[in-house]
């Protein structure tokens, strides 16, 4: 296991800390913390000031990120390995999120456990786990609580859980999901959205190859927008 980390403090009151990471081999086990606003967690091919994403690669990882405050970014490109283990905490507002997991389709990315937990308002994500790749027994938890969120992201997976809980208004959420997905009802990509408040912008694709996706909506709210898809290869629909 090789674990490269290194942190920027700066000794100015304005500016950023600075945490880049570049990790390989297997059952590494990272924890970061960030406390206060305007913080960066990216790569070690970054300068100070400007942001290139980490880089871990190896099976049995186990990741923790917290990032407390507001106008923070966390990059990442390449988390790549399977039986990957993730926790993310972001409180605050206006902080962007990017994370891409196995994006080539060349490391296995099956046995995920990811938890995303999100206080604030304004924040922006954008995930995306194996594109080229299914992973599978992929399980994916949110809890979202805040107003004016964007969330975008795209999974290729199956035997598969996605539990997304939003607390809040004013929140776009895009999900595309693809993949084999099973040849059973036991065996297929499974998304519950439970949702709290008005003025939300949800638009759900399930496009599995044999059409076994599964999905389901609890709603409490009012002047939202939902649209949902689902689709295994037949005549392309929209909303």
């Amino acid at each position: 296991m090789k674990v490269f980390i290194l942190v920027l403090l700066s000794a100015f009151a304005y500016a950023d800390n600075e945490i880049y990471v570049d990790q390989s081999g297997s059952n590494a086990s990272v924890d970061l913390e960030q406390l206060g606003s305007s913080n960066l967690i990216g790569g070690t091919s970054a300068t100070s000031g400007t942001m290139t994403a980490l880089d871990l690669d190896g099976a049995s990882m186990t990741l923790d990120i917290n990032q407390i405050g507001s106008n923070n970014i966390f990059r990442s490109d390449a988390i790549d390995g399977g039986n990957f283990t993730g926790f993310f905490e972001f409180d605050g507002d206006s902080n962007i999120w990017d994370l891409l997991v196995n994006s080539t389709g060349l490391i296995g990315s099956d046995y995920i456990n990811m938890n995303i937990d999100v206080t604030g308002s304004s924040n922006e994500a954008d995930i995306k786990i194996a594109e080229s790749s299914a992973s599978d027994y992929l399980d994916l938890d949110w809890i979202i609580t805040g107003d004016s969120n964007e969330f975008d992201f795209d999974i290729d997976y199956e035997n598969a859980v996605n539990y997304m809980d939003v607390n809040g208004s004013s929140n776009t959420i895009n999900f595309s999901g693809s993949g084999y997905a099973g040849s059973t009802s036991s065996d297929s990509g499974y998304f519950y959205l439970d949702l709290d408040g008005g003025s939300n912008t949800f638009n759900i694709t399930q496009a599995s190859t044999l059409a076994r996706d599964w999905l389901k909506i609890t709603f409490n709210g009012s002047n939202s927008n939902i649209c949902v898809i689902q689709n295994d290869g037949g005549t392309s629909t929209s909303c």
